[in-house]
C-alpha cells in the first residue's frame, strides 16, 4: 500500500527537522496538482541527485506570491543543503585525485568554461602561450590548466576548466568540481563553439553554473523560469562570451544567434583567423569584464610610474592614497589628474572617481 499524502508530509517534515504542523501550515491550499505530484516524487527519491532535481521542480512549480514565501524559503534552503552535500560527497569520492584549486596570480583570475570540444585549450594557447593538450575527443582536459595572459602592462591569469556537460552539477562527467573551480574565479569567459549549436551550449553552461550557485552578470537566475533563487550560497561573477571556431561553416550565423539572444547581457567576441576578432580583441574584452582600472601614480616634476595600481572600477583618489600608504591617505589634501580630468593636471578632491589609465599626483 502506498503511503498517504499526510504520511509523506510528516516524513518530509521529520527529514527537514521541522515540526510536521509547521510544514503543513506552510502548504498553501491552492497548490497546483503538478506541484503535489512533484512533492511526492521528492519524498520517494532515494539519491541526492533525484532529490535535487525534484526540489528544483518544486521551486519551478510553486506559485510565486506572498502566500508561498515561507514555503519557497524552505525549498530553497533545502536545495542549498542538498547541493552542498553533493559537493562534499564529490570531494570525498575523488580522494587523492588531482586538486582543482588554482592559486591566483596576476591582477585577477578568469575561468575559461565550456562544453567538450568548444575550443578552450586552443584559446588558452593563443592567449597565454600555455601548452594544454589539444585533441578532438571529449574531456581532453581533466584538471584546471592555468596560463598568464599579458594585456598591455598587466597580467591576467586564465584557467582552462575541464568540460562542463548537462548534469555536471549532479556528478555527471567529471562531476561538480569543475563548477567549483569556475565559482572560485574572479570572472568567467563562456567559451562557445559558434559553429555547433551555440545556443544549446549556452543553455547548458548557464543552467549548470546556476545549479552550482553561480549567477552571471546578475541574470543567471532567469535560466529557471525567470525565478531567481535567493540564497547565501549564490555568488555573482562577471562574464563574457568568447565564440570560437569562427572560420568554420555556420560560425558567423551561430555568433549572430548568440548576440541576438544574449548580447544585451554578455559582451561577446568571435575568434577567427579569417573573419572576426583576434587575440588582441579577446584580451581586451576579458580585461574589461573584470571591472578594473589601472592608475599610474607620479611625484611632482617626475614621470608617472611604469607599473599601474590596479583597482576596482569606481575607485577614488582616496582609494589610491590608501593603496600607496595609509599615512598618505590620512594626510591627503588633494590630487592632480591627467586623463579623465577636463584638462591635464586638473586639481580634484579626494572623492574624485578615476578612469582606466588615469595618472594621479597625490599632495599631502
Amino acid at each position: 500500500m502506498h503511503p498517504t499524502r499526510q504520511e509523506l508530509l510528516t516524513e518530509w517534515a521529520l527529514h527537514e527537522f521541522y515540526p510536521s504542523n509547521a510544514i503543513i501550515s506552510m502548504m498553501p491550499a491552492n497548490l497546483p496538482p503538478e506541484y503535489l505530484k512533484a512533492e511526492e516524487r521528492y519524498l520517494r527519491a532515494r539519491t541526492l541527485e533525484e532529490k535535487i532535481l525534484a526540489t528544483q521542480e518544486l521551486i519551478r512549480l510553486a506559485p510565486k506570491h506572498k502566500g508561498t514565501e515561507k514555503l519557497l524559503k524552505v525549498l530553497k534552503r533545502r536545495l542549498s543543503k542538498l547541493r552542498e552535500e553533493l559537493r562534499r560527497r564529490e570531494m570525498r569520492r575523488v580522494g587523492g585525485g588531482p586538486s582543482f584549486h588554482v592559486k591566483k596570480e596576476g591582477v585577477a583570475q578568469v575561468a575559461l568554461v565550456g562544453v567538450p570540444n568548444s575550443g578552450k585549450s586552443t584559446l588558452l594557447r593563443q592567449l597565454t602561450g600555455a601548452q594544454p593538450e589539444v585533441a578532438d575527443y571529449p574531456f581532453t582536459t581533466r584538471e584546471p590548466v592555468p596560463g598568464m595572459m599579458q594585456f598591455e602592462d598587466v597580467q591576467v591569469q586564465l584557467v582552462e576548466i575541464p568540460a562542463i556537460i548537462e548534469g555536471s552539477s549532479l556528478g555527471r562527467g567529471l562531476g561538480a568540481r569543475p563548477l567549483s573551480a569556475a565559482r572560485n574565479a574572479d570572472a568567467i569567459a563562456l567559451v562557445v563553439d559558434a559553429s555547433n549549436e551555440p545556443l544549446r551550449q549556452m543553455e547548458t553552461l548557464l543552467s549548470e553554473l546556476w545549479a552550482a550557485g553561480v549567477r552571471l552578470n546578475r541574470f543567471a537566475g532567469e535560466v529557471v523560469d525567470g525565478f531567481e533563487e535567493h540564497s547565501e550560497s549564490l555568488v555573482d561573477r562577471r562574464a563574457v562570451i568568447v565564440a570560437t571556431k569562427g572560420d568554420l561553416p555556420g560560425a558567423e550565423e551561430g555568433f549572430e544567434l548568440l548576440c541576438g539572444k544574449y548580447g544585451e547581457r554578455f559582451p561577446a567576441v568571435l575568434v577567427s583567423p579569417v573573419a572576426g576578432s583576434g587575440p588582441t580583441e579577446v584580451k581586451r574584452l576579458i580585461f574589461e569584464s573584470l571591472g578594473l582600472v589601472r592608475v599610474y601614480t607620479k611625484r611632482p616634476d617626475e614621470p608617472p610610474s611604469e607599473r599601474p595600481l590596479v583597482l576596482p572600477k569606481g575607485s577614488t583618489i582616496l582609494d589610491v592614497a590608501r593603496a600607496v600608504h595609509k599615512d598618505i591617505a590620512r594626510g591627503l589634501k588633494f590630487a592632480k589628474v591627467w586623463g579623465s580630468a577636463r584638462f591635464p593636471g586638473q586639481q580634484v578632491p579626494r572623492d574624485y572617481v578615476l578612469q582606466d589609465k588615469d595618472i594621479v599626483e597625490l599632495h599631502v
